[in-house]
């Protein structure tokens, strides 16, 4: 059997933790290991920051994945140099204890791959994927990702905003034979919460202790979006209940997820809000009271979920996870950003505060529209609009939007129009937004007037749509590009049913059928003279 030691060992030769800002260290890096990159492997390592599956992570093998496994490109598929410019990316995010463990569960895989002879377990099967060019002012993120691993970082303008999710398992936990024996990983995360629950007392822990039968899994799985709203609801031990030296051992049990990354990461992420929530953390058991026996545990605040589980293989397979509810993949902070970013310029005023609809009214079915992870989206059982509410009507304006179409879907952004109870809207004009969908009409159309027939954005993608009144002239546009410019001609008729007039109203966004599914965020509009 092949024995795969070059990148474990480079591992730890790179463990080395610098001083220096990790978010610009690790834009030198990725820069540097892109560069070393051509043709097929830099197509596997290298994809748009906005890219769909950014967000879809996993801790499966990765022939468990489906359908196309796991993004990136593996450690196995590079040349001596570009494995230590891939390590030297790695040791810019973790810290010499994050390194370490890192490296011992690729060890881990290592051993099963000698024991058991299978391509899954080889330990050269760990995914570097890169979304978006680095840049030490930019917005990216990367990952690196394989079996029991999965290291995520997000970057807004070149500061380091996220770490999650941040995922690491054992199999074996500890090594019970051979040349091993004894080894063990992610042993903190249990000892400490062990000796936690040992400092409770009996009425403590009747609150703390939910079932004494574990669940076979961490509940937040490998889901992409684990929110507080549509999570498990807080149970168990409120903090509020424990005394100050419980307090401190707690702590000690969440250090040890955070400790894995650099200290000046952890930082800016606590600065926004801390690890424990001062009077809203609440801590929960599940399983046996001895390390021998099935357990789980999860501690629970309104921003964070540390969950741990240990059940399977006889009590010798560790699940371990760092999640933020609102701000994985950077999500938060991203959706700050671009409200910032699109309001720099004078006189542009934000239509959708990224959490609520208020400032909206839908008309046939309120359910038709909901916010998810700052974004509007348009799913309508049937036909339905959502319309702005403004204290005046618009007349000449600039209006700009990010939106994503899923595959074969519809949807549009009324301008000119007025609130009506029901039906298609009569006045104004509509915005196609549109990439598959059977209608040829395509996104940025100005529906029936001027029609263009070639999809100028592509499904599961975010692109930038633009709308600009002046006058008797509209002009739209698509990731700066022109799609229509129409003057409404002087013998313009507004027709029939439909008022299609240039006048003044407001806007309204389209759900057209339980099929289609949009996503609208970073909504703005600006008034002109």
């Amino acid at each position: 059997m092949k024995k795969i030691f070059p990148f474990l060992f480079c591992l730890l030769l790179n463990s080395k933790v610098s001083g220096h800002d990790p978010a610009s260290e690790m834009a030198t890096a990725a820069e540097n290991f892109l560069a070393s990159l051509e043709g097929a492997k830099k197509k596997k390592a290298f994809f748009p920051f906005n890219h769909k599956d950014r967000e879809n992570w996993h801790f499966f093998p990765g022939s468990f994945i489906s359908p196309n496994g796991r993004m990136g490109l593996t450690i196995k598929e590079m040349d001596s140099v570009q494995r230590n410019l891939a390590q030297t990316l790695l040791s810019t995010a973790l810290s010499h204890r994050g390194q370490i463990e890192a490296s011992t569960v690729i060890l881990l895989e290592q051993i099963l791959y000698e024991k058991e002879e299978r391509e899954m377990r080889n330990p050269d099967l760990y995914h570097y994927a890169v979304f978006g060019s680095p840049n030490k002012a930019g917005t990216w993120g990367w990952r690196f990702e394989g079996h029991h691993l999965s290291l995520n970082f997000s970057l807004v303008n070149g500061r380091i905003f996220s770490v999650t999710p941040s995922f690491f398992g054992a199999s074996p936990a500890k090594v019970n034979e051979g040349k091993h024996k004894g080894l063990r990983v992610l042993g903190e995360e249990e000892t400490k919460a062990f000796k936690f629950l040992k400092s409770l007392s009996p009425p403590q822990k009747k609150m703390a202790i939910l079932s004494s039968n574990p669940p076979r899994e961490i509940f937040s799985g490998q889901d992409n979006t684990v929110q507080a709203s549509n999570f498990l609801p807080a149970q168990g031990l409120p903090i509020t209940k424990m005394n100050p030296r419980q307090k401190g051992w707690l702590s000690e049990v969440v250090k040890v997820y955070a400790a894995k990354h650099r200290p000046q990461s952890i930082k800016q992420i606590v600065q926004k809000k801390p690890l424990l929530h001062p009077t809203k953390t609440f801590f929960a058991w599940a399983g046996g009271l001895t390390p021998k026996t099935g357990h789980y545990y999860r501690i629970q605040t309104p921003d964070f979920l540390f969950e741990y589980a240990n059940t399977q293989n006889n009590v010798n397979h560790v699940h371990a996870v760092w999640r933020d509810f609102k701000g994985d993949f950077g999500r938060d902070l991203l959706a700050d950003h671009y409200r910032k970013d699109h309001s720099k310029g004078k006189d542009w005023v934000s239509m959708f505060d990224g959490e609520t609809l208020k400032g909206w009214k839908p008309n046939e079915d309120e359910d038709s529209f909901s916010v998810i992870n700052g974004c509007i989206v348009a799913n309508a059982p049937g036909r339905c609009h959502l319309f702005y509410q403004a204290e005046k009507p618009f007349q000449n304006f600039e209006f700009k939007a990010e939106v994503m179409t899923l595959p074969y879907s519809n949807a549009g952004v009324y301008f000119h129009t007025r609130f009506q109870d029901e039906g298609w809207p009569k006045a104004g004009f509509e915005c196609q937004v549109n990439n598959t969908y059977h209608d040829p009409k395509k996104t940025a159309s100005i529906y029936g007037v001027a029609d263009c027939l070639e999809a100028p954005a592509n499904d599961d993608e975010w692109f930038n749509l633009y709308i600009k009144v002046i006058g008797k002239r509209v002009i739209t546009k698509v990731n700066e590009k022109i799609i229509v410019d129409w003057t409404q001609p002087a013998d313009w008729k507004k027709g029939g049913n439909f008022e299609r007039i240039l006048g003044e109203g407001t806007f309204a966004l389209q759900g057209h059928d339980p099929d289609s599914t949009v996503l609208f965020r970073n909504l703005f509009v600006k008034r002109l003279p």
